[in-house]
């Protein structure tokens, strides 16, 4: 909703060109996976919120796009792998499941959030830009 609100109340007052929004989901908005489909659900429903707005506002020059990033080690999921009995054997099943083999870090979802923000993707709008070790691309 606070994606919604922000597009309805902001986006209005933004300059006619450059002005630049950055939503951020989730890989679950792309794929399924079991026990997640609330979850999923909301973050597609974001995606399909950022490419409407994306082309409804392409005339004035506002760019939307969206940053999906995957498993992130953040304190929420660190401490969700220190409740499981061997929190690092968890760890790396997890990591085994992603490309890369390794999670994202918050730094990396900033990167590309910034990429898409700034004037260097000024041509992109409408996109949505994964970030999670190729788990997408499986």
């Amino acid at each position: 909703m606070s994606a919604f609100l922000a597009m309805k109340h902001l986006m209005p007052l933004a300059p006619e060109s450059g002005a630049s929004m950055v939503c951020v989901s989730s890989r679950l908005g792309m794929v399924g996976m079991p026990n997640q489909t609330l979850y999923s659900a909301a973050k597609g429903g974001l995606i399909a919120l950022a490419r409407g707005a994306a082309i409804e506002w392409a005339p004035r020059g506002i760019r939307v796009n969206v940053v999906a990033p995957g498993l992130t080690m953040t304190p929420i999921i660190e401490a969700s792998f220190q409740r499981r009995p061997d929190p690092a054997a968890y760890q790396r099943v997890r990591e085994e499941s992603i490309p890369l083999r390794r999670l994202a870090t918050p730094s990396k979802v900033a990167d590309a959030v910034l990429f898409l923000a700034c004037p260097e993707s000024s041509y992109v709008t409408g996109a949505v830009l994964p970030v999670d070790g190729g788990y997408t691309a499986l």
